[in-house]
């Protein structure tokens, strides 16, 4: 008796690892998803977007190069269960990405909350909802310590060749500095917007802002932008002024967490916009 209760105990176990649901496939035209994904058990990676332009993703991923213009015939390749994109930068391409038989999913990333709730959303699709929570709970946590007890005005820059656009509320990153104490003083500027959430200003409205803080994301040459910003600073630059009430300095921020939304990452880059909110004087008063 104990003998046939055995093989069937066996048997049915063996039906079960039969029937359990393989893990899911995902490819991503967003680095944040892809360093969320691989922070969970359960689904697989299987191709994913550039971080950064010369660095492709380490093999056996299949990279699938910019994310503004992703490469179909390897998203092909990578015969995805789920593919994952931004709304407002991959919308306009959803006939051609569906075309991969992957189920398209497409994220907002246009504030703090608005990112990790999709992640949340992301994490019940690929199984692994419980993994996600604990991860989103913690950002959420590191943000929150992150916040400055005593606001500091900061203006906030997107930087491409040839011109620097001021960042408003409305973008991952005016939010973000807002929720670290940030005051984000070109915000509400009058300014032709580019792009939604980055506004095209004049130079006589910058230099009238009085930030104590400077901080530039570099879309492009981080060195190029970096002697372009310079330059307009220095004495008799058009924006002299700026570097005199900039008592905490100008820094351009590093690429790897601020080039674009960090996901997961949003803690650390909290913690880093505090690190220079805090940090010593350059130019006392």
């Amino acid at each position: 008796m104990n003998g046939l209760i055995l093989v069937a105990s066996l048997l049915l176990a063996a039906r079960g690892a039969v029937a359990a649901d393989p893990p899911v496939r995902v490819a991503t035209l967003l680095p944040y998803v892809a360093d969320a994904v691989e922070r969970l058990d359960g689904p697989v990676l299987v191709a994913t977007t550039r971080q950064s332009l010369h660095e492709p993703p380490a093999p056996p991923l299949i990279d699938l190069g910019n994310p503004h213009s992703p490469s179909l015939e390897r998203l092909a390749e990578a015969r995805a269960d789920v593919l994952v994109g931004e709304r407002a930068l991959h919308g306009p391409m959803r006939e051609a990405l569906e075309r991969s038989g992957a189920e398209l999913i497409l994220l907002d990333s246009s504030s703090v909350d608005i990112t990790l709730d999709g992640l949340l959303g992301l994490g019940t699709r690929l199984r692994a909802a419980d993994a996600m929570a604990r991860e989103v709970q913690k950002t959420r946590a590191d943000i929150a310590a992150s916040t400055l007890a005593t606001p500091v005005p900061a203006l906030l820059l997107f930087g491409t060749p040839g011109s620097f656009l001021v960042v408003s509320h409305a973008t991952w990153l005016g939010d973000l500095a807002r929720r670290s104490g940030l005051t984000n003083v070109g915000a509400d500027t009058p300014g032709h917007e580019r792009h939604p959430g980055y506004m095209q200003v004049s130079d006589e409205v910058l230099v009238g802002l009085r930030p104590e803080l400077v901080l530039l994301v570099a879309h492009g040459d981080p060195k190029a932008l970096t002697a372009a910003l310079q330059q307009r600073l220095a004495d008799g630059g058009p924006w002299e002024k700026l570097r005199t009430s900039a008592r905490r300095g100008a820094h351009v921020l590093p690429p790897a967490l601020f080039a674009a939304n960090p996901g997961l990452r949003l803690g650390e880059a909290a913690r880093y916009l505090h690190s220079l909110a805090v940090a010593p004087v350059e130019n006392p008063s």
